[in-house]
């Protein structure tokens, strides 16, 4: 069995061996940090190694749609459109990100390919979202934990106060508030801002931004799948901070056309 179409368009794109295809349309669908749980799972399998790995977490690490849609746009923003344009967005930079981390192609190297190893993926990825469920509850709880702490030490509003001081703009405050917990823990921060009264587009814009940096509860969750690879975390960080800006700069347009 030969590779399929996506396997050596992915291939050609990102400089990365099979079945990276595979490992991006089911960590597009299941969403944090499925991602990072496959990558490690095919590192074990010896199908790639490190700098592959670095190459796929750039498009790999992804929030779903479910989350998108459900939690974040009907839940927190009251907003169907809000929540499509967040997810084109994410899925949009996502790739590109992916371009931006792709580096130079090795010829000399012959990528281990098994071609039944897409279906091994697909029978594992349910265990693999059970174990993931488990270990994302304890981060979040944690980082829910570290925010009420802050926020009891009044250290995120001191923050804030002196950032919208700066700005000088009524309700930024509030927003800024928001942004820094969802740099913590990226669904308190929604939360937050969808409480807030400001135009829906803005919330749509700081909402996708904020998806596609994850926050430190992602990157803690991510670092443990991926520890034995012994990445860099700076190298991590700087992946999901382009991220997060390409949501912005894409949703942006998307946000001023199509949500009123």
């Amino acid at each position: 069995m030969k590779e399929n179409i996506m396997d050596k368009f992915f291939n050609k794109l990102y400089h990365t061996p099979s079945p990276s295809f595979m490992i991006y349309f089911l960590s597009t669908l299941s969403g944090y940090p499925m991602g990072a749980k496959l990558i490690c799972s095919i590192y074990d399998d010896g199908v790639i190694d490190r700098n592959d790995a670095k190459r796929m977490l750039s498009f790999c690490s992804v929030s779903g749609p479910m989350f998108i849609i459900g939690t974040v746009g009907v839940g927190f923003l009251h907003s169907y459109q809000a929540s499509l344009v967040i997810l084109i967005a994410n899925i949009i930079a996502s790739l590109i990100n992916g371009l931006i981390y792709r580096g130079k192609k090795c010829e000399n190297k012959n990528p281990v390919y098994n071609p039944h190893r897409s279906n091994d993926i697909l029978s594992n990825s349910v265990y693999d979202s059970l174990i993931s469920i488990l270990m994302v509850g304890a981060y979040i709880v944690l980082s829910f934990l570290l925010i009420d702490v802050l926020n009891n030490l009044n250290i995120i509003s001191g923050i804030s106060t002196a950032i919208s001081s700066v700005f000088n703009i009524n309700g930024s405050q509030n927003i800024v508030e928001a942004v820094l917990t969802g740099m913590i823990e990226m669904t308190r921060g929604i939360l937050n801002l969808g409480s807030i009264s400001c135009p829906l587009a803005l919330k749509t814009i700081i909402a996708s931004g904020l998806i596609g940096f994850g926050g430190v509860s992602i990157f803690l969750q991510s670092i443990s799948f991926l520890s034995k690879l012994h990445l860099p975390i700076k190298n991590m960080i700087l992946q999901k901070t382009t991220q997060a800006i390409l949501c912005i700069l894409i949703t942006i347009p998307l946000a001023l056309v199509f949500i009123k």
